[in-house]
């Protein structure tokens, strides 16, 4: 049996419903590995080495990229690591950025905050990627503050335009492929039931976006937006993973 690693770098951002049954299957048994939490300060977690890997999916998480948390630096060579290995690795939110960071790419601030429904920009090499032009509808939810930088000898598949706290827009990088891996500015995995959770336990988050929102009604209101649009994500996202397994040969 195929063997996958999911990393979690919040105990409430999981791998969906979705996603887990599309790699069943595809015939892949896969276990989590937490970093965060009193994790974060552990700098020997137990990461394995990447031939006993064969899909590698890393999840978001409240830290930053940057931040000197020594499980998030060992996470982060464990990415590096791994991609050299030739494992695919499947990044999203904050395990985009690290991808980023381990293969030489700058994760920053952009002093603003994006919690919701988002219309992405895609790429001309986005759109007649194998795998990522397989979204149709660019639509994506997000939550997040930094931004990454695509990494050298990457290829760029969307951006996006960002709110920030002054009131302007900066536009920043939402999906790039480098090799046989992909990050995302974005959750391909999320599903209603986990927005739930999130809207739950996060809730501060939709503060972030600054005072001009009220984050109950946001809260409600991406909620409400993301149920509609469930059954149009759902299709997009599961094909998305299939055709990353198959272009990966581990299909």
């Amino acid at each position: 049996m195929k063997r996958a690693l999911v990393v979690q770098n919040s105990p409430i951002e999981t791998l969906g419903s979705n996603f887990g049954a599309v790699l069943r299957a595809a015939g892949f048994s896969f276990r989590g590995l937490g970093v965060h939490g009193d994790a974060l300060n552990d700098s020997q977690l137990p990461f394995p080495d990447p031939s006993e890997v064969d899909l590698l999916i890393v999840l978001g998480g409240p830290a930053s990229a940057n931040d000197p948390y020594p499980a998030l630096r060992a996470e982060e060579r464990f990415l590096g690591e791994t991609h050299g290995a030739g494992v695919p690795v499947f990044a999203v939110c904050l395990g985009a950025q690290l991808l980023s960071k381990a293969l030489g790419g700058v994760v920053e601030a952009t002093g603003g905050f994006q919690f919701g429904l988002r219309k992405i920009h895609v790429r001309d090499e986005g759109s007649v990627d194998p795998v990522f032009g397989n979204f149709e509808v660019p639509l994506v939810p997000t939550c997040h503050g930094d931004c990454f930088t695509v990494p050298p000898g990457g290829s760029a598949l969307a951006e996006g335009d960002i709110l920030l706290r002054d009131g302007g827009y900066q536009r920043i990088e939402m999906a790039y492929r480098h090799g046989n891996s992909y990050g995302f500015q974005f959750e391909p995995q999320l599903t209603p039931e986990e927005l739930e959770v999130w809207n739950r336990e996060m809730l501060d988050d939709y503060r972030l976006m600054g005072e001009r929102f009220d984050a109950e009604e946001e809260a409600d209101r991406h909620l409400r937006e993301f149920r509609a649009y469930w059954p149009v994500y759902q299709r997009q996202t599961e094909a998305m993973l299939m055709a990353f397994l198959e272009e990966s040969g581990i299909a």
